[in-house]
Protein backbone atom coordinates (compact mmCIF):
# COMPACT_ATOMS: atom_id res chain seq x y z
CA UNK A 1 0.00 0.00 0.00
CA UNK A 2 1.56 3.26 -1.11
CA UNK A 3 -0.28 6.32 0.12
CA UNK A 4 0.61 9.64 -1.47
CA UNK A 5 -0.63 13.17 -1.15
CA UNK A 6 0.56 15.84 -3.55
CA UNK A 7 1.65 19.28 -2.39
CA UNK A 8 3.29 21.42 -5.03
CA UNK A 9 5.12 18.42 -6.42
CA UNK A 10 6.00 16.94 -3.02
CA UNK A 11 4.50 13.68 -1.86
CA UNK A 12 3.79 12.04 1.45
CA UNK A 13 5.35 8.69 0.70
CA UNK A 14 4.59 6.11 3.33
CA UNK A 15 7.10 3.83 1.62
CA UNK A 16 9.89 6.39 2.13
CA UNK A 17 8.74 7.19 5.67
CA UNK A 18 8.86 3.49 6.56
CA UNK A 19 12.29 3.06 4.99
CA UNK A 20 13.67 6.09 6.87
CA UNK A 21 12.12 5.07 10.21
CA UNK A 22 15.37 3.37 11.25
CA UNK A 23 17.40 6.56 10.71
CA UNK A 24 14.93 9.26 11.79
CA UNK A 25 16.42 9.46 15.25
CA UNK A 26 19.94 9.84 13.80
CA UNK A 27 19.39 12.20 10.87
CA UNK A 28 17.81 15.55 11.70
CA UNK A 29 17.05 16.59 8.12
CA UNK A 30 15.30 13.29 7.37
CA UNK A 31 13.36 13.57 10.60
CA UNK A 32 12.34 17.17 9.97
CA UNK A 33 11.32 16.49 6.36
CA UNK A 34 9.08 13.56 7.28
CA UNK A 35 7.65 15.22 10.37
CA UNK A 36 6.60 18.32 8.43
CA UNK A 37 4.87 16.23 5.77
CA UNK A 38 3.20 13.97 8.32
CA UNK A 39 1.98 16.89 10.44
CA UNK A 40 0.35 18.33 7.36
CA UNK A 41 -0.98 15.24 5.62
CA UNK A 42 -1.20 12.19 7.92
CA UNK A 43 -4.77 10.96 7.60
CA UNK A 44 -4.79 7.30 8.63
CA UNK A 45 -3.72 5.48 11.81
CA UNK A 46 -0.40 4.24 10.40
CA UNK A 47 0.57 7.68 9.08
CA UNK A 48 -0.37 9.25 12.42
CA UNK A 49 1.68 6.55 14.17
CA UNK A 50 4.74 7.50 12.15
CA UNK A 51 4.01 11.16 12.85
CA UNK A 52 4.08 10.32 16.57
CA UNK A 53 7.38 8.48 16.14
CA UNK A 54 9.00 11.34 14.26
CA UNK A 55 7.83 13.71 17.02
CA UNK A 56 9.68 11.55 19.52
CA UNK A 57 12.73 11.41 17.22
CA UNK A 58 12.84 15.22 17.19
CA UNK A 59 13.68 15.10 20.90
CA UNK A 60 17.15 13.89 19.86
CA UNK A 61 17.58 16.81 17.49
CA UNK A 62 16.99 19.69 19.88
CA UNK A 63 19.26 20.92 22.65
CA UNK A 64 16.55 22.59 24.71
CA UNK A 65 15.53 20.17 27.49
CA UNK A 66 11.97 21.54 27.61
CA UNK A 67 11.55 21.09 23.87
CA UNK A 68 13.07 17.61 24.12
CA UNK A 69 10.51 16.54 26.69
CA UNK A 70 7.73 18.30 24.81
CA UNK A 71 8.49 16.44 21.59
CA UNK A 72 8.75 13.15 23.42
CA UNK A 73 5.57 13.56 25.47
CA UNK A 74 3.45 14.76 22.55
CA UNK A 75 4.66 11.90 20.35
CA UNK A 76 4.07 9.34 23.08
CA UNK A 77 0.54 10.65 23.68
CA UNK A 78 -0.25 10.58 19.95
CA UNK A 79 1.04 7.03 19.55
CA UNK A 80 -0.79 5.70 22.60
CA UNK A 81 -4.05 7.29 21.38
CA UNK A 82 -3.66 5.69 17.94
CA UNK A 83 -2.99 2.28 19.51
CA UNK A 84 -5.96 2.67 21.88
CA UNK A 85 -8.18 3.44 18.87
CA UNK A 86 -6.57 0.75 16.65
CA UNK A 87 -5.27 -2.00 18.97
CA UNK A 88 -4.94 -4.56 16.18
CA UNK A 89 -2.97 -2.34 13.79
CA UNK A 90 0.24 -4.27 13.27
CA UNK A 91 2.38 -1.35 12.16
CA UNK A 92 1.44 0.78 15.18
CA UNK A 93 2.61 -2.01 17.48
CA UNK A 94 5.86 -2.26 15.50
CA UNK A 95 6.45 1.49 15.86
CA UNK A 96 5.84 1.40 19.61
CA UNK A 97 8.01 -1.69 20.08
CA UNK A 98 10.95 -0.12 18.29
CA UNK A 99 10.69 3.11 20.23
CA UNK A 100 10.25 1.46 23.62
CA UNK A 101 13.04 -1.02 22.96
CA UNK A 102 15.62 1.64 22.13
CA UNK A 103 14.83 4.71 24.23
CA UNK A 104 16.59 5.29 27.54
CA UNK A 105 14.94 3.64 30.55
CA UNK A 106 14.77 6.91 32.49
CA UNK A 107 12.00 8.09 30.14
CA UNK A 108 9.77 5.43 31.65
CA UNK A 109 8.29 4.23 28.36
CA UNK A 110 9.09 0.53 28.31
CA UNK A 111 5.92 -1.15 29.61
CA UNK A 112 4.68 -2.67 26.34
CA UNK A 113 7.82 -4.31 24.94
CA UNK A 114 6.87 -7.94 25.66
CA UNK A 115 3.22 -7.35 24.76
CA UNK A 116 4.15 -5.83 21.39
CA UNK A 117 6.81 -8.46 20.67
CA UNK A 118 4.22 -11.19 21.25
CA UNK A 119 1.59 -9.32 19.24
CA UNK A 120 3.95 -9.09 16.26
CA UNK A 121 4.90 -12.78 16.47
CA UNK A 122 1.17 -13.63 16.44
CA UNK A 123 0.13 -11.13 13.76
CA UNK A 124 2.92 -9.98 11.42
CA UNK A 125 2.19 -12.82 9.01
CA UNK A 126 -1.34 -11.37 8.54
CA UNK A 127 0.00 -8.14 7.04
CA UNK A 128 -1.16 -8.10 3.43
CA UNK A 129 1.50 -5.71 2.11
CA UNK A 130 4.43 -8.07 1.51
CA UNK A 131 6.97 -5.27 1.04
CA UNK A 132 6.06 -3.69 4.39
CA UNK A 133 5.96 -7.08 6.09
CA UNK A 134 9.48 -7.84 4.81
CA UNK A 135 10.76 -4.40 5.85
CA UNK A 136 9.42 -4.88 9.38
CA UNK A 137 10.72 -8.44 9.62
CA UNK A 138 14.18 -7.46 8.39
CA UNK A 139 14.36 -4.57 10.86
CA UNK A 140 13.23 -6.70 13.81
CA UNK A 141 15.60 -9.53 12.87
CA UNK A 142 18.52 -7.09 12.77
CA UNK A 143 17.48 -5.51 16.07
CA UNK A 144 18.23 -8.80 17.86
CA UNK A 145 15.23 -8.48 20.17
CA UNK A 146 13.81 -11.89 19.20
CA UNK A 147 15.13 -15.39 19.80
CA UNK A 148 15.78 -17.68 16.82
CA UNK A 149 12.56 -19.58 17.57
CA UNK A 150 10.56 -16.32 17.71
CA UNK A 151 12.11 -15.18 14.42
CA UNK A 152 10.90 -18.36 12.72
CA UNK A 153 7.34 -17.55 13.81
CA UNK A 154 7.75 -13.87 13.02
CA UNK A 155 8.98 -14.61 9.50
CA UNK A 156 6.22 -17.01 8.46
Amino acid sequence: MLVTTTLFGQKLSLKEIRKDFKIGHKDESTCTKHLEMLEEYADCPVERGYEAAYHMFMAKHTGNPFKKMGYFKSGKKMLEEEIADNPNEIELRYIRLCIQYYIPAYLGYKANIEEDKDFLVDNLYKLKDQETKQLIYTYLKGAKMYSDAELVLLGR
